[in-house]
């Protein structure tokens, strides 16, 4: 059953189908790096949940929340292809190294937002100027 395509039922009956994988999705989800990230990343005890909704989030797609040391649950994720694929990986991860994925009617289908890409989420380089401002406007706080 890893990475074959599942269908799960979601939070307000939404569906969410994840597509079969790849052979090369696949040699990744089964790479010994997963069971430390798994355990010291997602399961870190010192997390509300993962990743950081400031930090990637927008780039993956979709949020995880540690419920025990072998078990997390699928909160949320960004109806878009590579979040759903990215999410596919996931289980076949979880699954492959005998940790529980749960994705259920617990989780959230994010429909009219999309995920954003990781080249439009880097800052772009500011050109370096020796010139001043003509005015500086602000407020100084004491």
């Amino acid at each position: 059953m890893i990475g074959q395509e599942q269908i799960y039922t979601l939070a307000n009956d939404a569906s969410l189908t994840l597509p079969a994988l790849s052979e090369g999705q696949l040699t990744i989800a089964m790479k010994d790096g997963w069971i430390g990230y798994i355990r010291h990343t997602v399961h870190n005890p010192n997390r509300m949940g993962w990743p950081d909704p400031a930090e990637e989030y927008p780039t993956l797609g979709i949020m995880l929340q540690a419920l025990s040391d072998r078990t997390a649950r699928v909160v949320l994720v960004v109806d878009d292809e590579f979040a759903v694929g990215n999410l596919a990986v996931y289980v076949a991860a979880y699954a492959h190294w005998g940790f529980e994925l749960l994705i259920d009617t617990a989780t959230f289908l994010r429909t009219g937002i999309t995920r954003v890409p990781v080249e439009a989420a880097m800052p772009a380089a500011q050109p370096q100027t020796t010139e001043q401002p003509a005015e500086v406007c602000g407020m100084e706080v004491a």
